[in-house]
């Protein structure tokens, strides 16, 4: 007789059960179908590097996994690539011959090319030109353009100057241990020069070249001089449309405190560029004078192309689509008066002009994503030069904003559950079976549930670029999880469909393949994830496990309490606003416990999810503060009720404090023994609410900034060494702005500049007030951040000069919070000091230290 599996014992959320948390990457099936490659992230103290971008969590330690499908043999790690580095799955040539993935390693990028399953690879010297913004990094580069069997295209750069701005810690400390070391020793110059109103760059095309990767012979061979982005291969490898990049425009000293004028997503000229690459030619089109790099979109065959694009004196969201033909790069406007493009984000209210969304060239004209002006609903309409715009969606219940498939003829997109095809000639043709509804195309996403980590996504086919039959949607009856696949043929004349059932209750689907009859998902079992391959007759095989040690930890208890904001001003009606506690593990509800706030100035608190729930490593997890007996809580700050007429969180003090009373009145709190706790942006709001409010035992704020005035001017951290022609990154852009409401993007806005008033700057910050604060402080920063570190030299400064408690730690090599594990250790180290030393530590039932 079997005996019953002894209980699992169960402990609270430990540090090392953090470190120890595992992910999953992306997975990819070959076009043949021959083989699955897939990411796994170990562990994470096991990792061997912890430089990437600001933080590592979840971004290092990518493992590629390769599977055979047409044979029993197991997975294996890909041959041939460096177990130290990070390998992001990028995607398979289109014979299925080589798998090609971005390593990291040490701040250093490159492209590395394997034959699947072999120990053949090639590694690419240049640096990719992946991505170039902090406020949001678009993915024009993010993938790989194949011209041939064996040829890809992408942009590169100088290393000095990587194609991301600029995940680089490493490379940061090597470029100056280099500079330091030719200063020394006496042989070579190592200053660097920025330049104001000397000299306007912008009309200089920047450095890089675009270059062809051979994985069969590992050749490197420049096909254009200069700096490119958004490329886009016809449809037979020939031409390549690309757009030129210049060097980064300055903002105008008169530019409004607008997001699209103080810091816009083009920022620079991009000028409409085609490559020849058999004849080896570059030409350049004079009209549009710009173009939206993500806009370039070929006919099926390479007789014309599209764009959108804007005059030099006109701006981005002022611009129109071109049809442009390709002989003669002659460009042929195309009206959308009356109709309102739907922006690429596809939201209304984003704050930037993102571009228009992906539209499609057919024989016919072009369809574009749009709306009447003064309506909601969104259609997909054909352009057609002269003629009227054509509402090709008109009766179908929302259709989708994005494109499945796109021919000479026509377009697929979803619908209210089933996918239909539209064309110039009639009504929307059905292609799905009736009765059967979809939640749309399967496509490789994070999900925080599953721990799954995916930075750069791997190579999906490009928009009427692919002429695969191979169309796979995934089937869902409920928000849980997808019930099955269907495999579509839907190029015209066929609309065949094969159902595949995955009878795995609340599964995600990564990856599929017609081809291999496959599928990858994640399922969970208890806390743990199961990553499973499911073949014909559903029958399962699974490729890992990961987080398993994750079902021996408790959840902490939640509790949801409504309350009622006043506005500090007198002038708006209360606020009803809820907040979740998370509780300590074996709370009383007859005690009162220590109560750890944080801070984030956004209009929204926090949600009742669990590390359990959706775990992801990290320096600071909530559920840390609960298995130190704390009581954890995010609350909602209004900006609206925040703001004064004097300072954009001039209020923040006193809506904190209504947080702590409405608390207490729960009888849970003591609020005597409120920590005010504050990441980021949380970590200058911690100190402004730190200056305004005594009702906090202790401060913790860790990575901020401390002074509106100087942060205003000043370098962005890390970007100092790199950026000083946008004088370190720009930050006007935080304060000029002039947005509150309910997105909530504007929490240090002014709406004026710091020139105009610097003694309002000056005067709001929390370091000229820094003789108001009333309870011990813990600042904690970092030389690598984006946020410079000397900010909480002035904070800790100040805190000094007025006789202030205050203990500042300094993490060297760190970027936004540590990311070591030997620093997060430390850090909770130190914490864990300063909260016995103020007094504020849990002094009964002492949780479980044993990390």
């Amino acid at each position: 007789m079997r005996a019953d599996p002894a209980p699992v014992q169960r402990h609270n959320l430990r540090l090392e059960d953090v470190l120890a948390t595992e992910g999953i990457g992306a997975a990819q099936f070959s076009p043949d179908g021959h083989w699955l490659a897939y990411n796994l992230v170990p562990p994470y103290d096991q990792l061997s590097d912890y430089s990437y971008w600001m933080r590592a969590y979840g971004l290092s330690g990518h493992q590629l996994w390769v599977k055979a499908m047409d044979n029993g043999a197991a997975p294996s790690l890909q041959p041939g690539l460096d177990p130290g580095a990070t390998s992001f799955l990028m995607g398979f040539s289109p014979g299925s011959t080589h798998v090609v993935v971005l390593e990291h390693k040490s701040g250093r990028f490159r492209l590395v090319a394997c034959r699947t399953g072999e120990a053949s690879c090639v590694r690419f010297d240049p640096m990719p030109d992946i991505r170039d913004r902090y406020v949001r990094a678009e993915d024009w580069n993010a993938h790989l353009v194949w011209t041939s069997e064996d040829t890809f295209v992408m942009p590169v750069r100088d290393d000095v100057l990587p194609g991301s701005e600029m995940r680089n810690r490493a490379a940061t400390g090597t470029f100056l241990w280099q500079a330091w070391n030719r200063a020394w020793s006496g042989h070579g110059a190592t200053a660097s020069e920025a330049i104001s109103t000397g000299r306007d760059r912008s009309a200089d095309w920047a450095a890089g070249d675009l270059v062809e990767f051979s994985i069969r012979t590992g050749r490197v061979a420049i096909l254009a001089a200069g700096r490119y982005t958004g490329v886009r291969a016809s449809s037979d490898g020939r031409f390549l449309l690309a757009a030129r990049v210049a060097e980064r425009e300055r903002p105008p000293a008169d530019a409004r405190p607008i997001a699209s004028e103080t810091h816009p997503i083009f920022d620079r000229h991009y000028a409409l560029s085609l490559i020849d690459r058999t004849r080896g030619a570059v030409r350049q089109a004079g009209q549009p004078f710009n173009v939206d790099p993500g806009s370039l979109t070929w006919l099926e065959t390479p007789e014309r192309f599209a764009v959108f694009g804007w005059d030099q004196d006109e701006k981005p969201e002022d611009g129109r689509f071109y049809i442009v033909d390709t002989a003669t790069l002659n460009a042929h406007p195309l009206s959308h008066a009356g109709l309102a493009l739907t922006n690429r984000r596809q939201d209304p209210d984003f704050k930037w002009w993102p571009g228009p969304a992906r539209a499609a060239l057919l024989e016919s004209g072009l369809a574009v994503l749009a709306r009447p002006v003064g309506d909601v609903r969104q259609d997909w309409y054909l352009l057609r030069g002269g003629a009227a715009p054509l509402n090709l969606s008109a009766g179908l219940d929302e259709p989708s904003g994005d494109l499945l498939t796109v021919d000479r003829s026509g377009i697929t997109l979803m619908a209210d559950g089933a996918m239909y095809r539209l064309t110039a000639d009639g009504d929307p043709a059905r292609l799905t079976p009736e009765g059967t509804r979809f939640s749309g195309p399967v496509a490789d996403a994070a999900n925080p549930a599953d721990a799954r980590f995916v930075d750069f996504t791997p190579t999906a086919p490009r928009i009427g670029e692919d002429n695969s039959e191979d169309l796979i949607l995934a089937q869902s009856e409920s928000r849980t999880g997808d019930t099955g696949i269907w495999f579509g043929d839907v190029r015209p004349g066929s609309a065949s469909w094969r159902h595949f059932a995955l009878n795995m209750p609340a599964a995600h689907v990564l990856a599929a393949s017609g081809r291999a009859q496959a599928a990858v998902i994640t399922v969970k079992e208890g806390r743990a994830t199961r990553l499973l391959l499911i073949g014909k007759d559903s029958v399962s095989t699974e490729l890992a496990r990961i987080n398993a040690h994750l079902n021996a930890v408790h959840s902490p208890g939640t509790r949801t309490i409504s309350y009622a904001l006043h506005d500090p001003q007198g002038a708006a009606p209360p606020r009803p606003v809820t907040a979740c506690l998370l509780l300590p593990p074996g709370y009383d509800p007859a005690k009162r416990y220590p109560v750890l706030m944080e801070v984030y100035p956004i209009g929204i608190g926090g949600n009742c999810r669990t590390y359990t729930d959706y775990p992801a490593p990290g320096a600071v997890v909530p559920e840390l503060w609960t298995s130190r007996g704390f009581i954890y809580v995010l609350p909602s700050i209004p900006l609206d009720l925040a703001r004064t007429p004097d300072d954009p969180l001039g209020g923040l003090g006193d809506l904190l404090g209504q947080t702590v009373d409405a608390l207490a009145d729960t009888g849970l709190a003591d609020p005597d023994r409120i920590v005010l706790f504050g990441m980021s942006q949380g970590g200058i709001a911690s100190l402004v609410g730190a200056t305004q409010s005594d009702r906090f035992a202790a401060v913790i704020s860790i990575n901020g900034w401390a002074d509106y005035f100087s942060h205003y001017f000043g370098a962005r951290g890390l970007m100092r060494y790199f950026h000083l022609d946008q004088n370190g990154g720009d930050n006007r852009w935080r304060y000029e702005c002039a947005r509150e409401g309910p997105s909530h993007d504007c929490p240090f806005g002014f709406g004026v500049t710091a020139l105009a008033d610097p003694e309002r700057y000056a005067r709001t910050s929390p370091v000229a007030r820094a003789d108001r604060v009333t309870a011990p402080v813990l600042l904690v920063h970092s030389d690598f951040d984006y946020f410079g570190m000397a900010q909480y030299d002035e904070m800790f400064g100040a805190l000094y000069r007025a006789g202030k408690d205050a203990r500042y730690v300094r993490y060297w090599g760190e970027g936004h919070g540590p990311s070591s594990p030997a620093n997060i250790r430390d850090l909770w180290m130190r914490i864990d000091a300063f909260l016995a030393e103020s007094g504020v530590a849990v002094s009964q039932a002492e949780p479980d230290r044993s990390h």
